[in-house]
């Protein structure tokens, strides 16, 4: 039979005690309320300390127990928590490939290895501002006091555009996707560190530089196109702004195989050759992506005269999850478009942000720029030979990765598309067969062919290809299921835990104490029951006897007698009326009790109340581990 919790006699002391005055306000102490939210907390263990049955070194065993495992959690959250911070970034293969159409054709520059024609570099006059100028751009030294190097930018194009070889002559039959087209009108020239190339399928000047700042370095005096084609801007991040058409550039990938790639036939013109980057004739072919200006002399590749060459393109693309724009440019290890802080370029690259900087750590070391790094303005001094021991060093410090003091610490873009090459070559084949390119069907002379002439095509043979994807190796929600699940796991800790804390420190003691002066203010209520009897009933042990009721008995005749004695020596009718009406209340529950879970209750009656008549005599004890 379940028991009942023991009644003790002197539980409702009289009104007007003058041990207990009515307007005194007994406060729950803290050690009382700790020892409830011990007894009554969801995290395992605590209730074995607040458990008055217990002795002392079985608490003191529980005590220690609790601390080990609450360091042992701390421990392995420490280790979570510097792993979520030190490593949040995962690059990984995207499980959705990208199509070929959603990719822009790469963009291709192409530079004659001579950087001056013979004709044009004759007909300038020693001592001149030209040859200056000319000695700049072939890296010859000189004496650059005969006369004052202006250095104007609107000088050094002029000389260029009129001492180098234009598209025109580079450039002698094109075809794109199987259609023929004008070389002119697919190509425009550019400014590199090779000179005045040629470049194709780079986006327009309009969406690649800052509008209101930005001198060109697409010159529109070489440019022979009519208007045909219409630019329209695509990014890494953004792709294609709007539809692509076989009218509007930077072009689409049209498909794979060399039929529908890009076929150009070169003229070298050797004998027109004055100055050269290299110890050989041909040409320099680099392949980038068409937001971005090439670096000729440092990265591109070599085709040589009287050869073919197949050059099958394989794009690498860089992306990534949106999750990560959370986390620092230091820990992902790359910039979105809205990050970049770019003066010149309008989308930012790694590649254009190290043109900037080595710009700019040139001019204010030397206080001039090269004639192809980004200029913001038309009056910049353009370097000569004479700044050439001062730019050598400053670009040769920048690219020693060991040198801290002058460094251009750009990340990638956290979008970005590279073109990686695959180049094979055969010889050049002119007039002794018949062949089917008809791109060659106008070169009779052999000699001429082996000696300047280059046939390349590029073109793509995949589809599909698979990005690679930065995205969160442990993110916010992973970091808080580990910590849940390891506090979980020691501690039996979760939020309703946290809530139980906050409730004892804050909610609980206010409450009771509003409750007890609630019961104070009822008109003709002169009872004061104590607050931490309410809680706890860890008070004073109870003198006389008590007895102790069982679920289906009768109250007995001693207890009826000490009930009406009791009730007497109360002030007035109604005292005797509540505990008439408790004491039913409390048999009307107990059989409810019974009827749903007899087993249950005991259990959560042994371990909550119980405590109650801890220590009086003559009342049995019930330890809720039996």
């Amino acid at each position: 039979m379940a028991p009942v919790f023991p009644v003790h006699k002197h539980r409702f002391p009289l009104a007007g005690s003058e041990k207990e005055p009515r307007d005194k306000v007994v406060r729950v102490s803290f050690s009382e309320n700790l020892r409830e939210y011990c007894l009554n907390t969801t995290i395992h263990g605590l209730k074995y300390i607040g458990t008055v049955s217990m002795t002392v070194w079985e608490r003191a065993y529980f005590f220690l127990t609790f601390l080990i495992v609450t360091v042992c959690s701390i421990y392995f959250i420490s280790n979570v928590y510097i792993k979520w911070q030190s490593s949040p970034i995962i690059i990984g293969l995207n499980p959705i490939a990208t199509h070929i159409r959603n990719i822009p054709f790469p963009a291709v520059t192409i530079c004659n290895m001579n950087q001056v024609r013979r004709e044009a570099a004759e007909r300038i006059e020693a001592h001149t501002l030209e040859q200056s100028v000319l000695q700049s751009i072939c890296s010859i030294d000189g004496d650059f006091n005969v006369t004052t190097y202006e250095g104007k930018w609107s000088v050094v194009k002029k000389l260029l555009l009129s001492a180098t070889q234009p598209c025109s002559g580079l450039l002698k039959a094109c075809r794109f996707a199987k259609h023929p087209e004008k070389c002119t009108e697919i190509f425009q020239s550019v400014f590199t560190d090779e000179g005045l190339c040629c470049t194709f399928n780079t986006l327009d000047s309009e969406y690649m530089f800052q509008k209101e700042n930005a001198l060109n370095i697409f010159p529109k005096e070489t440019s022979d196109a009519v208007g045909r084609f219409r630019p329209i801007l695509w990014t890494p991040e953004t792709g294609f702004v709007s539809h692509p058409t076989n009218n509007s550039f930077p072009r689409v990938i049209a498909g794979t195989g060399v039929t529908m790639g890009l076929a150009i036939v070169l003229d070298a013109n050797v004998s027109d050759y004055y100055c050269s980057s290299t110890s050989s004739t041909g040409f320099k072919i680099i392949f980038h992506s068409p937001t971005e200006s090439p670096k000729i002399t440092d990265f591109a590749q070599y085709i040589p005269v009287g050869s073919e060459n197949r050059i099958i393109i394989t794009p690498k693309i860089n992306d990534a999850a949106e999750t990560i724009r959370k986390v620092a440019q230091s820990q992902r290890q790359c910039v979105f478009a809205n990050e970049a802080n770019l003066s010149y370029y309008s989308v930012y690259s790694r590649n254009n942000c190290e043109l900037e900087c080595e710009a700019k750590l040139i001019l204010e070391n030397c206080g001039c720029v090269l004639y192809y790094l980004p200029k913001l303005y038309e009056d910049t001094k353009i370097c000569s030979r004479a700044n050439a021991r001062c730019y050598e060093q400053i670009r040769s410090s920048i690219a020693f990765t060991a040198n801290t003091s002058l460094s251009c610490t750009c990340l990638p873009g956290c979008f970005e598309v590279s073109y990686v090459p695959d180049v094979t070559t055969a010889e050049l084949q002119v007039g002794q067969f018949e062949i089917r390119e008809p791109m060659l069907s106008d070169v009779k002379d052999e000699q001429y062919a082996k000696k300047n002439l280059a046939l390349v095509y590029i073109y793509v043979k995949d589809t599909y290809y698979r990005s690679f994807t930065k995205g969160e190796l442990v993110g916010f929600t992973d970091f808080l299921s580990n910590v849940g699940g390891l506090l979980g796991l020691f501690l039996g800790f979760s939020i309703i835990s946290l809530v139980e804390v906050i409730y004892f420190l804050t909610l609980r003691p206010y409450c009771t104490r509003k409750r007890h002066q609630a019961k104070l203010q009822e008109p003709g209520n002169g009872l004061r029951q104590d607050p931490r009897r309410d809680l706890l009933w860890f008070g004073s042990k109870p003198h006389g006897t008590t007895a102790v009721q069982f679920i289906g008995r009768s109250f007995g005749q001693e207890y009826q007698d000490r009930l009406h004695h009791h009730q007497y020596q109360a002030d007035g009718r109604s005292v005797m009326v509540t505990e008439i009406a408790a004491k039913i209340k409390q048999i009307v529950h107990s059989r409810l009790q019974q009827a749903g879970g007899w087993l249950r209750n005991t259990f959560r009656s042994r371990r909550n109340q119980l405590g109650r008549a801890f220590g009086a005599p003559g009342v049995p004890t019930y330890p809720f581990y039996e």
